[in-house]
Formats: C-alpha cells, structure tokens, sequence
C-alpha cells in the first residue's frame, strides 16, 4: 500500500508498505480522510526529526476516519463495512489512569499510538486496536467524522477550563484547534466569544465557525474589557503555542479568570509570578482529551450536532502528501485543516 513516510527534516516520500492483515483485537480500515496536525508540521520541520533518528516509526497520521474492511480474531464491536473515527491513543485501559476515565495521562499511551508509535493513517490503510475504534452511525460524513481528533483536543480545553457558556471567552489564535474551540464553546451554549488572530482569512473564518468578535491581536485586550465592563475576559484559551498569544490571554483575561494553556509551541514563556498572584490568575495546561471526551466528539459531529466543516480548506491525495506538508511549512497563509485522502 501507498503511504507517505518522514524520512528526514523536510523530507517526505511515499513509500511502498506490506499490506498486512489485522492481528487479534485489531481492527484494519481503508482511510477514508486524515488530517495534517501542527504537531506532524513541528516534527516534520524539526533539524532532528524522532522518525529520522529511529525513535518512531516513519508515517505519521492521527486524526482520521475511515471504514472497516477486516477484523482480528475476538473482535467483537465492530464489524466489516462500518465507519469509525480513529482514537490514536485511547489508553491501555487498565492502569489507574485509564480506570480514573483520564486516558490521556496513560503512561503506555504516552509513548505513543497510531502515527507515533504504530503507522499512521497518511496512507490507503491502517491498523488499529478495537479500543481505538468509535463506530459511527451509517450516513455519518467521513469528511468530518477526521475532524473528531482535534474536535475533542479543543472539547477537553474548555471542560479542563471549567468554562461556562455565560463567561466571556478569547481565544488566542484562529488556526484549526482555535476555530475547533469556537465551534465547541459554540456547542457547549456559548456566544461571548472573541478571537485574536493576524491573519484576515483566519479572522473571517472564526466568525463563521461563530465568534462574535474576530480581531487583529493588539485589538484583543481593548475588546475584551469593552465587553466586560472594563473587566476583561473570565476565561482565556492560548491556541497559538506562540509567546506573544499567551501574553494576549494573560493581558485580556480577568482578575480571578482562568488561562488555558491548549497550543503546543517549542518557545519558553517567562511567566510574570507577581502578576498573577496579585490577579489570581489560574493557568491549566491540556493534554488530549479522555477516551469519553473523544466519543462524545465523534457523536457531536457524526449526527450533526456540530458544523465542523469550515475548518477544513482542501483535501489531498496521498502522493500529494509531501506537497501539502512543504506548503503548509512555507507559510501556513489562509490554509486551515487539510486533509489527505487515498479517495481524493
């Protein structure tokens, strides 16, 4: 089967692998979509790649879909035919982690999953435990149904967050996990929203996944007390992993109010102690989401209950692989989710 493989900084190929049947307890699906994640873009555009240096394996991929074409031996829940969303690291399920419903903190789960440690869906097929297999209901949007990942990263930081559809709510960043969160907050009876993000295709893009208000970053702390009576936002949720967007949160959000740390960034950010003792600040930083939040993300989006789709900007095909990541790598401009398909 085709599959597009790491296999240096900035280089991407795609490769020939076996086409192996699934083990027992494992479930193997013909990617229907997987979606390219800031996380595969900062490995991909590492100097020292894990892939490169033989710490993964070469093909990344962990936010899909895709429909079952075989079962191993005492699968019992899902059978041939069905479409699922793929949970890449829903936990071993036995230790206290697991039993505790907090899957993301899992420490076998925390050396890696699907597109980590087992071949990702960057490719016509792939392998997955049942564990890892949330069957969806016939007529579900495949399309959509690989949005189910990042859907419930940006669930998780709201619920971590304690966020309440009252609050005013900024976010820092209008990139797929900062529209994702729109739409969640959105979801969840929210409407105080406001976005910060440089780029005006983005900007817009928030307002259509539902922010009231989508603005330039240096407009983010007048806008925020404009709408609070001078106060400033309850809650913040940083989704840029940037410097600059966290300082936005810290500088827009309340005394008393809540930041949530949900972008993943390579950059330190020197925390001002004093200030947020005297504000009271409390900062959470997320992980993933649990084995529940994902279900429940997959059924928002299979039954419609949410509009994932303005995240999406195009669909690729699998040897178009490498080019997506290059161009997303050059300047990811008015480019948002894109996914790649074997189909496409």
């Amino acid at each position: 089967m085709k599959a597009a493989a790491l296999k240096g900084s900035r280089a991407m190929e795609i490769v020939e692998l076996p086409d192996a049947a699934p083990a027992p307890g494992e479930v193997k699906l013909r990617v229907a979509y997987c979606g390219i994640c800031g996380s595969d873009l900062h490995e991909y555009e590492s100097a020292q790649p894990f892939r490169a240096m033989g710490m993964l394996q070469p093909v990344m991929g962990h936010e899909f879909s895709g429909r079952v074409i075989a079962v191993g031996d005492g699968v019992r829940g899902v059978a041939v035919g069905q479409i699922v969303a793929g949970n890449p690291g829903p936990g071993c399920g036995e230790c206290a982690y697991c039993a505790a419903g907090r899957e993301n903190l899992c420490r076998a789960g925390s050396l890696g999953g699907t597109g980590y440690t087992r071949p990702g869906a960057f490719a016509e097929y792939v392998t997955i435990a049942e564990r890892a297999a949330v069957v969806l209901p016939e007529g579900a949007d495949a399309r959509e149904a690989a949005l189910t990942e990042p859907f419930a990263v940006a669930r998780h930081a709201l619920i971590q967050g304690g966020y309440r559809p009252a609050e005013l709510l900024v976010v820092a960043g209008a990139g797929p996990i900062g529209l994702l969160t729109v739409i969640a907050a959105r979801a969840m009876g929210g409407t105080r929203i406001v976005v910060s993000e440089p780029l005006a295709g983005r900007r817009a893009a928030a307002e259509r996944c539902g922010a009231l208000r989508a603005v330039e970053p240096g407009e983010m702390i007048n806008v925020s007390r404009a709408l609070s009576e001078g106060n400033g936002a309850e809650i913040s949720v940083d989704a840029s992993g940037l410097p600059a967007g966290i300082a936005s949160c810290v500088d827009a959000t309340a005394r008393g109010g809540r930041i949530v740390l949900a972008g993943v960034g390579e950059q330190p950010f020197p925390l001002d102690i004093t200030r947020s003792i005297i504000s009271e600040l409390t900062y959470t930083a997320v992980l993933g989401y649990t084995r529940a939040e994902f279900i429940e993300s997959a059924m928002l989006i299979a039954e419609r209950r949410v509009d994932v789709s303005p995240v999406i900007s195009e669909v690729v095909p699998v040897e178009a692989t490498p080019d997506a990541f290059a161009r997303l790598s050059e300047g990811r401009g008015e480019l948002r989710k894109v996914l790649v398909s074997p189909d496409a």
